[in-house]
């Protein structure tokens, strides 16, 4: 193989030391030898369109055609090729000549030749021939590698910024960003009262804007994502420091894996690289994706597993999965599923993932829970007469909801069931629950194993019945706790702490919100946020934020009155209003995960009094030293306006005997300079007083 190679590169060479023997004598302008000679230079030593392909089979001359037109027809999928060579071993006396093994590769583009290498290395050719391919340009840079190792200048030390310092808090406070106009704003939220941490001011002394599209957290809250029209950077830190950079024109859509490991970026544009996929901590580029330029392609977007171990798009009648970081295809083999119509991984720690497929012909819809890397099917369910499925995990990946849409024979009606999978338990038992009623919306409590569902035919009065997964005897069915009727609500929005929930009336029920105690079965209060668009608790479970946004790129007059965001307690208590232009963003920092089990926060909250009272401590702490901050300002103020007076006076004081002489000695305070006059009658009819100058 070597010296098939070597051979190869000194045929190349021998040729463009030649060339110059074929260039005609002009007539005009005589030749630039040294030009020639630079151009001959870079004609030997590109190599970045050359592609070698190793561990091919090894063929005689009988089969050597049809060997050939295989690998164009193979190689033909990738991009068009300049040349093609297949070369034979040496000849042996008496022995018939056979190739070499190998395939010398010319794209005419240097995306083509890595795109080829991306593509075909470890391809399984058959059973006995995996093949290898590399970057020819690659070959000889290890070729040239010196036999004498000469260690690498250890580079300067360069201390990575604290990430997670913001958690350390000593309050415990939470943090949101606001976009609006031209300004990104972060604040911490101390009971509902913002505090400015900081609004791009290092971006504004440079005459930059800190960002001038959306912003996004990572699902830790350990980055904030601003998307420019070169790429998206990742920023983070005390002083809020730029990490990492990632570059992607028109970039318009990033997706972090779970773990904040891995990053995909997305521009929505036909090309090779419309999907791009990278290691957040080394800035690499592990893989790029076409946006389906394949008819038989969907346009899905990539989702990750829990674990950060892989990642999977929906193609068609399969799912591809990648393993992270080689992103590698897993077993060499897509995922098979015929029909799939969507799929969701568990949230859970597990590599559990879950699909649905509709009907075709005489095969039912089916639902089918998967186990990966070993592919194995834990569960399937078949459903008959489907319209649609919308699945929907619960946080804690315990419960699966697969909310179907049925249809009667004639398909003239529709109904609406609910198929409740147990993924925790063994085999994996499936509970059907039946609401006649048209269904509005439904959530699961991120901490219990409660939901709730709006249903109902009126759109303005809807009922809210809340059911829960542990009921029954045995704590292992489905059960209604209670029905709440005529609630002006369409959406549901469930703290992060689970028990309180706001029934929201979005849309054309003008934003009003009630909130809900589950446990205590009442309603804590009924407010209103004229037209809000979104609502989002804060991780602590603590603050309920309303926001009216506008749409960035999109001007809406109807929005621009009301823009702004409100907070609120759990309980429906105003904490703070606030009124600001062009406003397209509200988001709340996310926290990671809890690191207690379920067991140890029961146990917090059993003993909460115990806590309670030293936070309370803290509390009035923080709001004496408010007081006194603030009485403090106003006593400055006072202090400010008396010495500012003070001076003032001192100043008239000082000019007083210029301005007595400029009227003739006349002083306006000297009361010697006045007369009072007072007229009397016998009988008193008007009295005045007159004063009067000498």
């Amino acid at each position: 193989m070597a010296d098939t190679l070597a051979s190869t590169l000194e045929k190349l060479k021998r040729e463009a030391s030649d060339l110059s023997e074929f260039l005609s004598d002009d007539e005009g302008d005589a030749f630039d030898v040294a030009a020639l000679k630079s151009e001959e230079d870079a004609f030997v030593n590109d190599f970045s369109t050359c592609v070698i392909i190793d561990k091919a089979p090894v063929v005689t001359k009988l089969k050597y055609d049809k060997l050939l037109a295989m690998f164009n027809r193979l190689i033909a999928q990738i991009g068009p090729l300049v040349a093609i060579d297949m070369p034979y071993l040496p000849a042996k006396a008496g022995v018939e000549p056979e190739t070499a093994g190998c395939l010398f590769l010319e794209f005419e583009n240097d995306a083509d030749a890595k795109k080829a290498v991306t593509t075909l290395h470890n391809f399984a050719l058959d059973k006995r021939h995996t093949l290898q391919v590399y970057l020819y340009a690659d070959m000889l840079k290890y070729a040239n590698t010196p036999d004498k190792y000469t260690p690498p200048a250890k580079p300067e030390f360069q201390p990575r910024p604290n990430l997670t310092n913001w958690l350390a808090d000593p309050s415990g406070r939470d943090m949101f960003v606001l976009r609006h106009g031209t300004e990104t704003e972060l604040y911490w939220s101390d009971q509902g009262r913002p505090t400015i941490e900081y609004a791009g001011e290092r971006e504004k002394s440079s005459g930059k804007q800190w960002c001038s599209q959306y912003v996004k957290w990572s699902p830790s809250g350990t980055y904030l994502t601003t998307f420019h029209p070169q790429g998206i950077a990742l920023w983070g830190g005390n002083s809020w420091d730029k990490v990492a950079r990632f570059a992607h024109k028109h970039v318009n859509t990033a997706v972090f894996s779970p773990q904040e490991n891995y990053l995909i970026t997305a521009n929505g544009i036909e090309g090779e690289n419309s999907i791009t996929i990278w290691d957040i901590r080394s800035g690499k580029l592990l893989r790029s994706f076409a946006m389906g330029g394949n008819p038989n392609v969907l346009d899905t977007p990539f989702k990750w597993s829990a674990d950060d171990r892989f990642v999977a798009r929906r193609n068609k009648d399969a799912i591809t999965i990648y393993e992270l970081p080689s992103m590698k295809l897993l077993d060499k083999k897509s995922l098979k599923a015929d029909g799939v119509a969507d799929f969701f991984w568990s949230p859970s720690g597990s590599s559990t993932l879950a699909y649905w497929a509709p009907e075709v012909g005489n095969n039912p819809a089916r639902v089918s829970l998967v186990e990966l890397p070993s592919r194995r099917e834990i569960r399937q369910k078949n459903l008959f007469n489907v319209s649609e499925c919308q699945l929907l995990w619960h946080p804690s990946g315990r419960y699966l909801s697969v909310k179907v849409i049925r249809h009667s024979k004639s398909k003239k009606t529709t109904f609406t069931n609910f198929e409740i999978f147990r993924t925790a338990e063994s085999l994996v038992p499936v509970e059907m629950l039946e609401i006649k009623d048209t269904i509005r919306a439904f959530a699961w409590e991120p901490k219990g194993s409660r939901f709730a569902v709006i249903h109902g035919e009126s759109a303005t009065r809807s009922n809210v019945s809340f059911y829960d997964c542990n009921g029954g005897k045995k704590n292992n069915e489905v059960t209604l706790l209670y029905t709440l009727t005529e609630k002006t609500c369409n959406a549901l929005f469930w703290s992060p702490l689970g028990n309180n929930v706001v029934l929201a009336g979005l849309g054309e029920m003008n934003g009003i919100m009630e909130f809900w105690d589950v446990d205590e079965k009442q309603s804590l209060s009924i407010q209103e946020h004229f037209k809000f668009t979104h609502l989002e608790w804060d991780p602590s479970g603590r603050v309920v934020a309303t926001s009216v946004c506008q749409p960035i790129n999109n001007f809406n007059a109807k929005y621009t009155m009301d823009n702004g965001y409100n907070l609120w307690t759990f309980q429906g208590k105003l904490l703070e209003e606030k009124r600001k232009e062009l406003f397209y963003q509200f988001i709340w920092r996310p926290r990671p995960k809890s690191l207690l089990s379920d067991a140890e926060y029961k146990k917090v909250i059993k003993n909460l009094a115990k806590y309670q009272k030293k936070f309370n401590e803290l509390d009035k702490q923080r709001e004496k030293e408010r007081q006194e901050a603030e009485a403090a300002a106003k006593q400055a103020l006072i202090d400010s306006f008396r010495a500012r007076l003070a001076q003032r006076k001192s100043a008239a004081s000082s000019r007083r005997a210029a301005y007595i002489a400029l009227v003739d000695g006349y002083d306006s305070q000297d009361d010697k300079e006045f007369v009072v006059q007072t007229t009397t009658r016998d009988e008193i009819i008007e009295q005045t007083e007159q004063v009067v100058r000498k």
